[in-house]
């Protein structure tokens, strides 16, 4: 199996790596990250060994670092992977269910039960999360994270760097520009202009 590096520890790592075991393609060698964690996976040190480690034989990684509150973490980070050499596969739960000419970028993974329905594409870098919806003829950008049962109605463009919270609701053919964050729960019934924060229902009015 190929050799692969976990970059960033805590939970959102533990189910992506739960995902990647399930294909039995990736051998996970252990997780990066600023201080141990209680993971099952060995712990092979802070970012600063990520050299070292490529240049062990280890050339693929996963970024599991979770959206934090900023997509600026993961972009450093990949960034830095890429810089090294690393190859940043696709991580998709064998339980997600994905039109067949789905478009994803490299980096990103798609959580357990989501649905990816026909003529959508997803970015470089993202995360669609548990049980999330993205519907027929959405564009989701780089960098972006759609939280767990979050739905995306038709038609939707999502921009980079957006956070779509928990349970939220866009309906269709509406445009959510770069930097805006959606919270958990919210319904979104009018665009969304860029690094605006949404919370509740959002109808412009």
């Amino acid at each position: 199996m190929k050799k692969m590096v976990i970059i960033g520890g805590g939970g959102h790592a533990e189910s992506v790596i739960d995902s990647i075991r399930q294909r039995e393609e990736y051998e996970i060698v252990g997780y990066t990250d600023r201080s141990k964690m209680k993971m099952e996976s060995p712990y092979l040190g802070t970012d600063d060994v990520l050299q070292e480690i490529f240049e062990k034989g280890v050339h693929y990684a996963a970024i599991c670092v979770g959206y934090l509150g900023k997509s600026n973490i993961r972009d450093k980070l990949y960034r830095t992977a890429k810089n090294i050499g690393f190859q940043l596969p696709v991580i998709i739960d064998k339980t997600a269910i994905l039109a067949e000419e789905t478009l994803i970028g490299e980096g990103s993974y798609v959580g357990k039960g989501v649905i990816i329905n026909a003529g959508s594409t997803i970015g470089r870098m993202c995360i669609v999360n548990s049980g999330a919806v993205i519907e027929h003829g959405n564009e989701i950008g780089d960098f972006t994270h759609v939280s767990v049962n979050a739905v995306l109605c038709g038609n939707v463009l999502v921009e980079d760097h957006v956070f779509v919270g928990a349970n939220a609701t866009v309906i269709q053919e509406l445009s959510i520009h770069a930097h805006s964050t959606i919270g958990a729960g919210a319904v979104v019934l009018k665009d969304i202009s860029e690094k605006m924060n949404i919370y509740g229902v959002w109808n412009n009015k």
